[in-house]
Formats: structure tokens, sequence, C-alpha cells
């Protein structure tokens, strides 16, 4: 699909069909209109939609529901995109016009909005989809809009084809998405962009001493991999290290998952591919801050070699963890890259997983928890995350809970004595392994609801979503 941008009023346009953005009150438009919309019981409020026939120059008209004018937000604004773009596919629409005007108590967000309410919406996994309904795509979209806005609209447009790359590999199988297969997407990157790229093999493990990860690693027979993208501009104002889990296919290990909830474990990569997401958009937007892409990747299986419970790993930095389930993997894998990204001594080191299910319990499907001790970093982040729509919540580092991840027979265990606050025992799991002599800021994002979505939510389709994608290119761009 290809989608441009214009400073042309629509009238000037031909198409199959023009999306109207509506406030309620309906002021924008004739009384006619407002008349017809009524009769169809469209009164403009947010999530409204309703498709009416054309004029000679649109075959069809496309009317979304904005609410009021005085509450309008980016995410509004999405919204509103995405609902236009999914009409338009229902109607077969293969050109198509958006009507940015109007938008003014927003400006440049409205066009960034627009652009990532479009790219996101308009987004399905159907690789693997056979038929024909399934195959129709939208061939172009033209957004008209005031010139002053074209950059906003074109950033908000890179911020969404990169949520969508990363969309597309949360969602690919285990049997197609392996850890060797990861470290491929990310020399792939590299290469396009112009980054460095390790890619740290079993030999390279062992000399680094990644003990959780050859541990986690050791029961499947694809082998495991850690990642290392490095982007450097000339004069960097900061330092941020990214880590990802990437645990490509989750089947818990000897703690075997029921079968509801190992089916949809294809996802416990999306941390990792959030990563990569992030840096293709950081490759496009080349911001004065150099960026550290760290992704542990494994494969979680319970063959012959598989670790067991009751296993004690020693890391790196001296601390030793007793195993008391192999299905809280991700923390083992994160632990080596934390010690890694540590040494790197950046000024933010941001980690995000799908860690726990206790962060699901916690804040449901919607919402990503956001665990560090920097106010200022946690206040960045809520901020950037309200207005891109991708839901956080701070959650606490409760130091009382400590004691429920202390080993009986090592410094550590890796799951809490309990089942209360996994998500919080997680994230001091976590800790353990940033150096706070050489990190400046650390903040671990629990993605575990978000990630991957059973049904349609806003302007997600069913499936991976690419949280937290833009908001943490956001952070870096605005850094």
């Amino acid at each position: 699909m290809k989608i441009a941008y214009t400073h042309e009023l629509p009238p000037n346009k031909k198409a199959d069909a023009l999306v109207i953005g509506v406030y309620e009150g309906m002021k924008n438009l004739t009384k006619e209109e407002a008349l017809q919309l009524k009769n169809l019981n469209f009164s403009g409020k947010v999530r409204e939609v309703v498709t009416l026939p054309g004029t000679e120059n649109f075959k069809t008209l496309i009317y979304v529901g904005l609410g009021k004018k005085s509450e309008l937000k980016s995410d509004t604004v999405r919204l509103a995109a995405a609902k236009g773009v999914k009409s338009a596919k229902k109607v077969k629409a293969k050109k198509v016009v958006f009507e940015l005007f109007g938008m003014d108590k927003l400006k440049e967000k409205a066009a960034k909005a627009v652009a990532e309410g479009i790219v996101l919406g308009n987004y399905q996994f159907k690789k693997y989809k056979s038929g024909k309904e399934e195959k129709f795509e939208i061939e172009k979209i033209t957004v008209a809009g005031e010139k002053e806005y074209r950059k906003e609209f074109e950033t908000g447009y890179i911020l969404a084809e990169a949520a969508n790359f990363t969309r597309d590999i949360v969602n690919e199988p285990g049997n197609v998405v392996t850890p060797e297969k990861l470290a491929e997407i990310a020399e792939e990157i590299s290469e396009e962009y112009s980054f460095k790229c390790k890619v740290f093999k079993e030999k390279d493990l062992e000399k680094n001493q990644m003990v959780g990860i050859l541990t986690v690693g050791r029961g499947s027979k694809n082998p495991p991999r850690f990642i290392h993208i490095t982007y450097k501009p000339k004069n960097p104002k900061k330092r941020i290290v990214l880590v990802g889990k990437g645990v490509t296919f989750d089947s818990g290990g000897l703690n075997i998952k029921p079968e509801q909830f190992m089916k949809t474990m294809k996802s416990d990569k999306a941390g990792a591919c959030a990563v990569l997401g992030i840096m293709k958009a950081i490759g496009q937007l080349k911001p004065d801050v150099e960026v550290h892409a760290l992704i542990p990747t494994v494969e979680n299986m319970p063959d012959g070699k598989a670790y067991r419970p009751d296993d004690i790993i020693v890391y790196k930095n001296g601390k030793s963890v007793e195993i008391h389930s192999t299905d809280a993997e991700g923390r083992l894998i994160l632990a080596d890259a934390l010690i890694y990204g540590s040494e790197l001594e950046p000024d933010v080191m941001i980690d995000m997983a799908t860690l726990t299910g206790a962060c699901v319990v916690a804040l449901g499907h919607y919402t990503s928890g956001l665990f560090t001790e920097d106010d200022k970093l946690a206040t960045a982040l809520l901020k950037l995350s309200s207005e891109t729509g991708e839901k956080m919540w701070r959650m606490p580092l409760d130091e009382d809970l400590k004691e429920d991840i202390k080993g009986t027979y090592s410094d550590l265990q890796n799951v809490g004595k309990t089942r209360y606050g996994g998500a919080i025992t997680a994230a001091l799991f976590l800790r353990n392994f940033v150096d706070s002599k050489k990190v400046k800021s650390w903040a671990h994002i629990d993605i575990a609801g978000p990630a991957f979505l059973d049904k349609e939510w806003k302007y997600y389709s069913a499936g991976a979503s690419g949280q937290p994608v833009r908001t943490i290119v956001e952070f870096i761009v605005e850094s």
C-alpha cells in the first residue's frame, strides 16, 4: 500500500472513497449531510463510523467520529483513522483519500496520529492465507493536510511501520522464527542501516559466561544466540541500552505449560522483536543518541538436556540462582543481557519482556507494567505512553518482597516463594543484574498483557501489537 501526503483539498482528488472526520454536533458538515447522518444514528462520537454512497469524485463517503472537539486527543485521531481504513477495505476501495483538515487543536500531532492510525489499522498477518478475499489490499491512500505537518506525518508513518515490522516477526510461528532466524533478521536490519552487529554463538556465550542463555537454551535442538546491535552517531548526546527478551517459543521446559497457555507462546519473543522494530525506526530517524540493542534469544524446550528444577547456576557477576521453575526462563536470559548491558555504562537501560502472567492479572490485557526507581524516567515514559496510546502503569519495586526471591541454597531463586506480587518479584530479580555503579538509570517494562492480543482492540487486529515500539522510539528521539 502506498501512502502519499498532499496539500490539495480533497475535492481536487478522485478516489474510490473519502474518509472524513466528524466532531459531535457535526458543525463541520452541511445541514443536509448532518441530517442524513442523524437519520443513520451517527452523531460523531468516538468509534462511530458510517458509510454512504458518494459523489462523482468519490464513490463512497466514510464518516468517522472524533468525539467532542474540546476533548480531541491523538489516540482519538489514531482510532478514527484506523476505523476509516478498515471501512475502506470493507467496501473494496482501492484508492482512498483522508481529509486531515479541521484537527487544528492537535496540529502536527494529528498528522502523526493519522499516519499511525492508517498504518496500524491496515495491518493484518495474512502471509499464510490462500483465499482471494484475504488478499485484498488498498492500493493507495492519500492524506490531505497542511503543508507544515508533512514531517510529522512521515514520522508517524515510520513509527507505525516499525511497529508493524515487529508484529510480523512476533506473529511468525516457532517453526519459522528460531533464535538463529532472529539473529539473521538482526543482521539484515544492521546491513540495511549500517549498524554494527555481533551474534554470539555457543562458544561466544561460554566465553562471556552467559550461563542463563546457555542453561535455558540447551533443551532445544535450535541453539541459543545473543545479539548486540550498535547505532552510534558522530556526536551522541547519550548512550541508551535496550534489552529484549527473545524466547522464540516457550513450552515451559520440564515445568511444562498446560495446552491453553502454551498455544500462543510464539509471542514470548515480543520484547526482542520490539527492540528490532525500534532499531528499524532509529535507522531511519537517525537521532543524536547512541543506541545498543541487546537480545538474548532461546527456545525453551523439555528434552533430555533440559535444565531442571533445583539446578543452581552462577552468573558472571557472582550471583547464584536456584531454579524453582523452568517456566520462569525469561528472567534467566535477561540477567545475562543486563550484566552485559551494564558493562556498556549507559545513561539509560530499558528492558522489555513478556515476563509474567502476574502483570496481566494486575493490569489486564492492555497495559504494560513499568518498574523503575528513577522518577524522572518514569514520568517521561508515562507521558509518552499516554500520547502514543501504548498504555503503561508504574508498579512498585517493593523492597519488602525481596525475601520472596531469596534462595535456600543460593543467593536467589528464579520465582517467588508465593504467587503474590509475581510481577514485582520478577522485576526485583532482574535488578540484581543491573550494576548501579555503571548504569545511571534502569527501567523494566513487562509487556505480557498488550504484546499479543486475543481479539481486536482499538486500531490493533488480534495477535501482535508491536508495543512498546512507538513509545521507546519517541523517548530516544527526545533524549
